[in-house]
């Protein structure tokens, strides 16, 4: 066990191994505001850092909110080429690991982007922080093309409450495209605050900004999934969120979300995914003429979806303004899932488009779902309806209010296809709705 006084500036091509995470330690005592243990940082975009940190510990010596030491653990400015693996990083104020993709701080324009870079099999604990209105991510990343991180136990959750930062959050407006995020424990203190953002907190356990041909899956997460400004580019989806398991242990007695898509979002698909004991599923949180394009949510299962305590939606997959009504929705897919709500905490309803009297959605399928137990109506339109190209069919809806049909206070949609059969939603009749939209 080591104990280091000053920052370590690492060369490129220079990399570090120690004997093993549990008998190579470093103790940090650097100090003061934004002082980093280890800084891999060029003045150069893009240059080759061709280096590697493993088996081994840095600690940072945080003990409490009064009591703490060095703020960033291993901060990559620049570089591309850095692998992270096998490393222990616990007990920093501010951050366990930045990977910063440039020299640009908080670009508001597409940047460079640092390529090669990855985080894997690495253990990060108690380095994030609440501050301001947001909070730090135990491991922040931002400028990234390519990145890989997987098989990481990253948990935030040692803090009192409103101190918990993020296990995963962006850095420097984030800006990621053909990043992999897979097989990772990631946890994030149960949200206790009554609405989000109180204190600084929130119930991410990642958030990111600006991405392209994200994929999320494998991971067992508690906490949300938070992604903003979501374009696909020259991929195939803006995000691809797969096979997760998102769940806390017992419903939470307080408002928490589950994958919540922000501002603009073309060709998100979720698929394949456990969310449970939280309060929704899906949302999408419009802004002023918000474009959600060729959305795909299927084979999802939803189970025990509560209202909690505090400001928020509940329900299953909803479409949420924040203020102006006027999302432009064209194609969204809604097939196979199960969305049942809590028994004694149920929401009002499963499928939510409530919030777009003032937009427009044309192409939305909902087919071969089981919904069970919302208290007003399995789906609910808004007022005026403002949808066109509507199809609902073969669904097992049961114990919903409104007679466990459609609610639309605002009229049928135009062009409008429903039926009253309770379908197998095991068939998808040959459709498949990621490369058909049918």
């Amino acid at each position: 066990t080591y104990t280091e006084t000053q920052t370590c500036n690492l060369a490129i091509g220079v990399s570090i191994e120690g004997d093993g995470m549990n008998t190579s330690i470093v103790k940090s005592s650097v100090s003061g505001q934004w002082s980093a243990f280890l800084m891999l940082e060029s003045q150069t975009n893009g240059t080759n850092g061709n280096q590697s940190i493993s088996n081994i510990t840095f600690d940072g010596q945080y003990v409490s909110e009064t009591n703490y030491k060095t703020w960033m653990g291993i901060w990559v400015v620049a570089r591309n080429n850095v692998e992270i693996h096998h490393t222990k990083i616990i007990n920093f104020y501010n951050s366990a690991v930045i990977f910063d993709g440039n020299t640009v701080t908080d670009p508001v324009t597409e940047p460079f982007y640092a390529t090669g870079n990855s985080f894997h099999d690495c253990i990060a604990l108690n380095s994030a922080r609440i501050f301001g209105t947001s909070g730090s991510g135990i491991l922040s990343i931002g400028g990234q093309d390519g990145m890989q991180v997987y098989n990481n136990t990253i948990i935030q959750d040692q803090r009192p409450n409103f101190k918990n930062g993020w296990p995963i959050k962006l850095w420097d407006n984030g800006w990621l495209k053909g990043c992999r995020i897979n097989n990772n424990i990631l946890t994030k203190a149960p949200y206790v605050g009554t609405y989000p953002g109180e204190n600084g907190d929130w119930d991410f356990a990642i958030e990111f900004f600006n991405i392209k041909g994200l994929e999320i899956d494998h991971n067992t997460i508690q906490g949300s999934i938070d992604l903003n400004y979501n374009y696909k580019g020259t991929y195939a989806y803006c995000a691809w969120i797969h096979h997760n398991t998102m769940s806390r242990t017992t419903l939470n007695t307080h408002f928490e979300s589950g994958i919540i898509f922000e501002f603009d979002t073309e060709t998100a698909i979720v698929e394949n995914n456990v969310l449970n004991n939280i309060s929704n599923g899906v949302s999408f949180n419009t802004r002023n003429g918000t474009i959600l394009s060729n959305c795909v949510i299927g084979k999802n299962m939803f189970t025990n979806l509560g209202y909690g305590i505090g400001t928020g939606t509940a329900g299953g997959i909803l479409v949420i303004s924040e203020g102006t009504n006027n999302p432009v929705i064209t194609n969204l897919y809604i097939y196979q899932n199960t969305i049942t709500a809590a028994p004694g905490k149920e929401p009002f309803v499963g499928i939510d488009l409530e919030s777009m009297n003032l937009g427009s959605a044309n192409g939305v399928i909902i087919r071969n779902n089981i919904i069970n137990g919302f208290t007003e109506a399995f789906i609910k339109g808004s007022s005026p309806t403002n949808m066109n190209n509507v199809v609902i069919v073969h669904n097992q809806v049961t114990s919903n209010g409104n007679n466990n049909k459609p609610l639309w206070p605002g009229g049928d949609p135009t062009n409008y296809t429903y039926d009253y059969k309770l379908g197998d939603p095991n068939d998808q009749n040959g459709i498949n709705f990621r490369t058909t939209g049918n």
